[in-house]
């Protein structure tokens, strides 16, 4: 995968660009104020606070009302957002932020040190689902008005980047205790360009323009109206008709028709995504890593991206959790083979048969010594990611070819967000279908949120319940060690680990698209897995011409 090649395919002219980061913004023009833009999405989430949700579909929301420290730009710098500026100590321990003046949050309270304090300060006191991600933080502390400074027991290695997560984004603390994370799970209050003005669940959010954005000038739409489709079909035929104005995760299948239309631009983007299905190891026999390679071995992982994907909106993995773009990957492939455990279903069955599981009665599915099928269930969701429900199927298929009998639920949105959010007592799924993204571009998060032991639901993203005393001992010297060569080294050790434990079944990486009407210009593709829209604006004359008019 050539990482960070973005097609725009506009008026069926093909244009290549290179970026790191896979941004893009659209066109040059002179920016128009006005207009409310319509935007398509796939599904709800159970709760917009940014304390108790890490998915790059909520941050794609919230980042219209609530701001970081610092932000990463197309080409992967840290940029100040906030945050004027910064300072570290000479141990390494202590880092300082100037911070913006003037700035309020969108209830009228003052943005300033003690605001970023709390919400730092908070996130450690009450769990917030980053918190590890903030490695050996101690303390926020309040020097002056505009001036914060956070402490850490060891020099974190990857702080800039973990700041500009969005889920580390600072809400008003005024709100957040008046009114709890109750509220605040449907009412985003922060600093940025727009303010939520209503949400009703399952169907629509509106932001509309803040008038004293610290920003001048900025935003130039009216508002931003967010609509919830699940169905990818429905999506590409509203942008299509011109019901919505932007879409994104189209059917890869549709992308031909939707690039023939002059009216719709189609920008693509290698992405940080990979599918995943995960595997909960406190279910028998998940907890066994011969069986979970097994599984891993069943896939056919170039027919997915054949046949879910059209061939161009995937790439089968070439390295566990971690991909091209992100500090420290390297390729983890046996030599001649096209990805990570390469497909290998008879390896497969005989990894199934040393772990007691083989075909006893001559039905077609596995039994254990006493005669009991291997039976499981996986949760899925329809639409939330492009390809998502077809994959889970190829699964089952592919599962089913080596004796694993596997039913599939299917959930919304916002119930399955909630199924897959337990604690390990309350987990109620064997597998379930999902994609991890690396939205910081560094190892950091996927090592402290999705693989750490300390990150178990319901404290992080580790829904496997997996635990390896090598992955966290590699995990905390990794997460501190400053020596880029040295920390290389550390990131390589933690792939050949997963690859040994396979506590996964690692599916293809995504190729993020989005689609838009060409009047709009100025909104952004990251292969991070965002699709900001804040400084966007449409060309009115142009919204006209294509007969527009709401």
């Amino acid at each position: 995968m050539k990482f960070g090649v973005c097609r725009i395919v506009s008026r069926n002219v093909l244009v290549s660009g290179i970026v790191l980061l896979g941004g893009v913004s659209a066109w040059a023009d002179e920016p128009q104020y006005g207009g409310e833009l319509v935007y398509a999405k796939a599904g709800e989430q159970h709760t917009l606070f940014p304390g108790r949700n890490l998915s790059s579909q909520a941050q794609d929301v919230w980042l219209y009302g609530c701001e970081n420290l610092v932000e990463m730009n197309e080409d992967g710098e840290i940029e100040p957002w906030l945050a004027r500026e910064w300072s570290t100590s000479a141990n390494g321990r202590e880092v300082t932020f100037q911070l913006q003046e003037g700035v309020s949050f969108h209830d009228g309270t003052p943005f300033d040190a003690e605001a970023v304090a709390f919400v730092f300060n908070e996130a450690i006191e009450k769990d917030f689902l980053y918190a590890n991600l903030l490695g050996t933080f101690e303390e926020a502390r309040v020097d002056s008005e505009y001036t914060v400074t956070l402490q850490f027991e060891r020099s974190p290695a990857a702080l800039l980047q973990n700041l500009a997560y969005r889920s580390l984004c600072i809400f008003s603390p005024t709100a957040y205790l008046e009114n709890g994370e109750e509220w605040m799970a449907t009412n985003v209050v922060g600093t940025g360009p727009f303010i939520q003005k209503e949400y009703r669940k399952g169907e629509y959010i509106l932001f509309e323009r803040n008038p004293d954005y610290w920003q001048e000038g900025k935003p130039y739409l009216d508002s931003i109206r967010i609509i919830y489709v699940p169905d990818m079909a429905i999506r590409a035929a509203m942008l299509q008709s011109g019901e919505v104005d932007r879409t994104v995760l189209l059917n890869d299948f549709d992308i031909p028709r939707l690039e023939a239309d002059a009216n719709i631009n189609v920008r693509i983007v290698p992405s940080t995504r990979q599918y995943y299905q995960v595997l909960n190891h406190l279910v028998h026999p998940l907890d066994n890593a011969n069986v979970r390679r097994a599984f891993n071995y069943a896939i056919d992982k170039e027919g997915i991206v054949a046949s879910v994907f059209a061939g161009r909106g995937a790439f089968v993995p070439t390295a566990p959790t971690l991909t091209e773009g992100v500090f420290g990957y390297q390729d983890m492939r046996n030599d001649g083979d096209a990805t990570i455990f390469q497909y290998d279903p008879e390896r497969a069955k005989e990894l199934l048969r040393l772990s007691g599981y083989e075909d006893r009665d001559g039905d077609g599915f596995v039994e254990d010594v006493q005669g009991n099928k291997l039976e499981l269930e996986m949760f899925s969701r329809r639409g939330a990611r492009k390809g998502d429900y077809q994959t889970a199927q190829l699964v089952q298929s592919f599962l089913r070819d080596i004796g694993v009998d596997v039913s599939i639920t299917l959930m919304e949105s916002a119930s399955f967000s909630s199924a897959i959010s337990q604690s390990p007592t309350d987990a109620a799924y064997d597998m379930v279908m999902l994609s991890w993204g690396v939205p910081t571009a560094d190892p950091d998060e996927p090592m402290l949120l999705f693989t750490y032991s300390k990150a178990w639901k319901p404290a992080g993203s580790n829904r496997m319940f997996y635990y390896s005393s090598e992955i966290d001992r590699i995990t905390e010297a990794a997460t501190s060690e400053t020596d880029p060569d040295k920390r290389q080294d550390l990131i390589r050790q933690y792939m050949e680990q997963l690859l040994e434990d396979a506590p996964v079944i690692y599916l293809p990486t995504l190729a993020l698209n989005l689609g838009s009407r060409s009047y709009v210009k100025g909104d952004r593709l990251l292969a991070i897995g965002n699709y900001p829209a804040r400084f966007a604006w449409m060309d009115h004359e142009e919204k006209a011409r294509q007969g527009i008019s709401r």
